[in-house]
């Protein structure tokens, strides 16, 4: 694999700022959070609120997740660089 220029990384158990999804789960709440306070019959429509919220995430937004983990693993000191 390291051929290919494929390289491993150890992770600890449980890394939430090493893992993407968690920042693009945190955009995600903040919508959320935005279009209740807006709007309050998104409560009786929880379908439609997370479309609307799912709707409001850029791609940038879940490339920047990507980038800013990138760049947490390859900086010194931190756990993954470490292992």
């Amino acid at each position: 694999m390291q051929a290919n220029g494929i390289h491993y990384v150890r992770l600890p158990p449980y890394s939430p700022n090493l893992q993407p999804i968690e920042g693009v789960f945190a955009e995600l709440k903040k919508h959320v959070r935005s279009l209740v306070y807006e709007d309050g019959r998104y409560m009786d429509k929880p379908f439609h609120l997370m479309a609307a919220a799912v709707g409001m995430i850029t791609t940038a937004q879940v490339a920047g997740q990507y980038s800013r983990v990138s760049h947490e693993i390859s900086r010194p000191g931190t756990a993954a660089a470490a292992a």
